[in-house]
């Protein structure tokens, strides 16, 4: 388990290297070539299609888990049953709901809805319809990857997506320095993720040949057995989008590109205190799984413990720095274009200090399907933080009510975590013994869970 963390850990911090090093390099290269209001408009187009994140209404994200479990319970043919259950339900739902969202995209008033400086209205259409594709493109990826964390390979799963992340981005920004317009850079991130989505499907044939790509164990009965956690997960994305694309939208309907980019620009800056929460939570979201698969509730607790430490110092030390390095970092990463907003600053790092806390707690209780409590509550609270940022409509008051937001989330979720230590399975005990059991009682044990 402690290599496995390791390994995991090491290619979290490849991960967040590579987000890191995209948003601080893409933001003042897009500013530099584009402009702010044309930055402003790419910002606001490419946040509409961030909805399509739950268009499979949660099931790659509960696949993963469900798969894990099974094959750490050594029931391979249970990780396949589920695998192609869901494939099959993405293809009709991307099919589907591709068509409906292409054909808005071009009978919608764009112009007239959303202020897009100047920009031709069949140029917006396209650059829309693209990143909708590429939302769509994206839920496939997201299932390959179950299929190389079920084996054990999590730390290959992040490099992979990390990988993809750099070159999407490297094609945009090999885009925009020959001069490309918005069109062309969205072409570039799409063959891009494209050519992601075909190396990990290749990856899954030669090295995973027992995980079978197609439809043929698929069952409604895995499907509606995977319903209920999956939506009630589905809140999770929703929520998010709503808290980081939704003042986007609202102040691109109301407000002017420059605000779009000054809150854009503070929010992706107040945002990297995410990166090393991000790093140790998704590095401990596939233990977690593995353990609960094993029946290893000793290793359950070890992993809580350790990540709870680590989680707080995290914490402690965003709380102590964001005072005075997110002004520096609006003004750096935006070439000193935008000037920094000390009330700004300090709502978007309040936000971002209780997400850190409230995703730690929900990371071993979304890794066995046990999320459903707080995935409502945050899907309520963020609700309600747009509705009352709707009619304030400045950058100010819509980051504190996403703090907001994420307070009352936080609250709701550290209770939660003590209920799913009352739920942990026993020790370790004799390792065949526990084999045994934990195959006998896996349908159990995942049925308990997706009840909750």
């Amino acid at each position: 388990m402690t290599r496995a963390l390791s390994r995991n850990l090491g290619a979290q911090v490849y991960a967040q290297a590579v987000t890191f090093a995209v948003q601080l390099g893409m933001l003042p290269l897009l500013i530099w070539a584009w402009g702010v209001e044309t930055f402003g408009v790419w910002a606001l187009l490419t946040a509409i299609p961030a909805y399509l994140s739950f268009s499979d209404f949660g099931f790659t994200f509960i696949a993963k888990n469900d798969m894990a479990m099974r094959v750490a319970a050594g029931d391979r043919e249970g990780a396949i049953e589920t695998f192609q259950s869901i494939l099959a339900l993405l293809v009709l739902v991307a099919t589907a709901l591709g068509f409906a969202l292409l054909g808005l995209v071009c009978v919608l008033p764009l112009d007239r809805i959303f202020n897009l400086g100047g920009l031709p209205l069949d140029e917006v259409r396209w650059v829309l319809g693209l990143q909708i594709g590429m939302a769509l493109i994206y839920q496939f990826f997201l299932l390959a990857s179950a299929g190389v964390r079920c084996e054990g390979h999590a730390a290959l799963e992040t490099v992979f997506g990390a990988t993809g992340r750099f070159v999407e981005a490297t094609a945009i920004a090999a885009a925009v320095l020959s001069g490309g317009s918005l069109l062309a850079a969205t072409l570039g991130a799409l063959v891009a993720r494209l050519a992601a989505l075909v190396f990990v499907t290749g990856w899954l044939r030669f090295r995973t040949p027992w995980l079978r790509i197609g439809f043929s164990v698929a069952t409604r009965a895995r499907l509606a057995c995977l319903f209920g956690p999956s939506v009630g997960y589905m809140a999770v994305p929703i929520s998010n989008a709503l808290l980081i694309q939704a003042p986007v939208l609202i102040l691109g309907a109301v407000a002017t590109p420059a605000a779009v980019a000054l809150f854009s620009v503070s929010r992706t800056v107040a945002r990297l205190g995410m990166a090393a929460t991000n790093m140790v939570t998704y590095a401990f979201v596939p233990e977690y799984s593995f353990a609960w698969g094993r029946r290893d509730g000793d290793g359950f607790r070890h992993l809580l413990r350790l990540q709870t430490g680590v989680i707080w110092a995290a914490v402690a030390m965003y709380a102590a720095a964001a005072f005075w390095l997110l002004p520096w970092g609006v003004r750096l990463v935006s070439h000193g274009q935008i000037a920094p907003r000390a009330a700004l600053c300090a709502a978007l790092a309040a936000g971002v200090v209780f997400e850190m806390l409230w995703t730690s707690v929900f990371a071993p209780l979304s890794a066995v399907n046990r999320h459903r409590v707080v995935a409502r509550a945050f899907l309520v609270f963020s609700v309600a933080a747009i509705v009352v940022s709707m009619p304030l409509a400045t950058p100010v008051a819509i980051g504190w009510a996403v703090a907001t937001a994420q307070l009352c989330t936080m609250l709701v979720a550290l209770p939660q975590v003590f209920v799913l230590r009352r739920a942990l399975p026993g020790g370790t005990g004799d390792p065949h013994q526990q084999a045994t059991l934990a195959r006998g009682g896996l349908e159990r044990r995942i049925e308990g869970g997706l009840q909750r």
